[in-house]
C-alpha cells in the first residue's frame, strides 16, 4: 500500500510512514521544507528560453546591450575617448562575454549538484529540487549560447590554467566551497541583470534574458544560501576558515577573468592597457563591490567572511573594509 502521512506539516515536523513491513519514522527537517516550496516556486515560475525570448526581435546599433556605467572602463579617459558606438559595441560585448563566464559556471555547478545528489536521499524534495536547479541551469546556459549567438559573437572559455583546472572539480566533491562558490557566480550576475532587464535603454532580447535569469536565479540563491549555513554550522573553525580564504582567492582570480580581452579590442583599445585602466578604476572597484554586497553580508552574517578572507576580499576591491 502506499504511505499514509499521519501528520500535518509545520517547519520543522516528523512524519510516520505506514508500510506493508511495519511503521517507520521519517525526520523531514527545515531542508526539505524549503526545498518543498522552492519546487512549488518552480512548478510556477519557470520559462523556455526558446519560446519566451524575442530572438529575432531587431538589435538597434545605437541601443546599449547592457547600463553603461556596468561597463569596466566606464568613467576612464579609454571610455571618454570612445565614440558612442563603440560603447554600444564594448556594451555588446562585456554582456556577451559575462555570459559565456555564466555558461562555464554553470557547468561546474551543474556537475558539483549532480554529485551532491548523488550522495543524497534519491527520493527526498532537497535532491528533486537539485535535479530541477541542473534542469533551469541547463536552459539558462543553452540560453547564454543563443544569446551570444543572436549578438553576431563566440562564446570564449576562461584562460588555459582556470579551463584545466576546474577539470579536478569532477574529481573532489566539497559542498561547502560549492555551494558558497555558487553565491559568489549567481549573486554578482543577479545584480548586473536586476538593473539590465527593467532598463528600456536596454536592447528587448537582452531584457528578456535578463529577467528570466533573475526570476529562476532567485531560488538558486535561496537552495545555496540555506545549504551554506547548515555547512558553515556543522563546519569546524579551522575548516571553514580554510574554506573562506580559499574562495576569498577564487573570486578576486574570478573578477579579473571575466571580461574577455577581445571585447577591448574589438572596439580599437590594447586589452592589456584597459584591463590595466579597469583593476585601477576607483568606479570599477565601487561596481564589484556593489555586485557582491549580498554574497559578502551573507558570508559575514554566517561567519564565512572572517580573517584572512575579508582582507582577500577588501584589497581586491570585492568588499568594503
Amino acid at each position: 500500500m502506499p504511505p499514509e502521512l499521519l501528520t500535518d506539516r509545520p517547519a520543522t515536523w516528523t512524519a510516520r510512514i505506514r508500510c506493508k513491513d511495519g511503521d517507520h519514522t521519517l525526520e523531514l527537517t527545515d531542508r526539505e521544507v524549503v526545498a518543498e516550496r522552492l519546487l512549488r516556486t518552480s512548478r510556477k515560475h519557470s520559462f523556455d528560453p526558446d519560446t519566451d525570448v524575442g530572438w529575432d526581435a531587431p538589435q538597434d546599433p545605437d541601443v546599449w546591450y547592457m547600463a553603461p556605467q556596468l561597463v569596466s572602463i566606464y568613467e576612464t579617459p579609454l571610455w571618454d575617448g570612445l565614440t558612442h558606438r563603440q560603447r554600444v559595441e564594448l556594451t555588446k560585448r562585456e554582456m556577451c562575454s559575462i555570459a559565456s563566464f555564466g555558461i562555464w559556471s554553470e557547468m561546474l555547478l551543474m556537475q558539483a549538484l549532480v554529485q551532491h545528489a548523488y550522495r543524497s536521499r534519491y527520493d527526498s524534495e532537497h535532491v528533486a529540487y537539485a535535479l530541477t536547479e541542473i534542469a533551469d541551469e541547463c536552459r539558462h546556459s543553452k540560453m547564454f549560447g543563443r544569446m551570444v549567438r543572436t549578438c553576431g559573437l563566440r562564446t570564449h572559455r576562461p584562460r588555459a590554467l582556470e579551463y584545466h583546472f576546474a577539470k579536478l572539480f569532477g574529481a573532489v566533491y566539497d559542498p561547502m566551497p560549492m555551494f558558497a562558490g555558487t553565491l559568489v557566480v549567481e549573486e554578482f550576475t543577479d545584480a548586473f541583470q536586476r538593473l539590465t532587464f527593467p532598463d528600456e535603454a536596454v536592447q528587448p532580447m537582452i531584457r528578456q534574458v535578463t529577467r528570466i535569469h533573475v526570476i529562476e536565479e532567485a531560488r538558486h540563491i535561496k537552495y545555496a544560501r540555506e545549504e551554506l549555513k547548515r555547512l558553515v554550522a556543522h563546519a569546524s573553525p579551522v575548516r571553514r576558515r580554510a574554506a573562506a580564504y580559499a574562495l576569498a582567492q577564487g573570486t578576486r582570480l574570478m573578477a579579473t577573468q571575466v571580461i574577455h580581452p577581445s571585447c577591448y579590442t574589438a572596439v580599437g583599445l590594447d586589452p592589456k592597457l584597459a584591463r590595466r585602466v579597469a583593476a585601477r578604476s576607483e568606479h570599477r572597484r565601487e561596481t564589484m563591490a556593489w555586485a557582491f554586497r549580498k554574497c559578502t553580508a551573507f558570508f559575514d552574517e554566517v561567519g564565512f567572511l572572517d580573517g584572512r578572507a575579508r582582507d582577500v576580499w577588501v584589497r581586491a576591491g570585492l568588499a568594503k573594509s
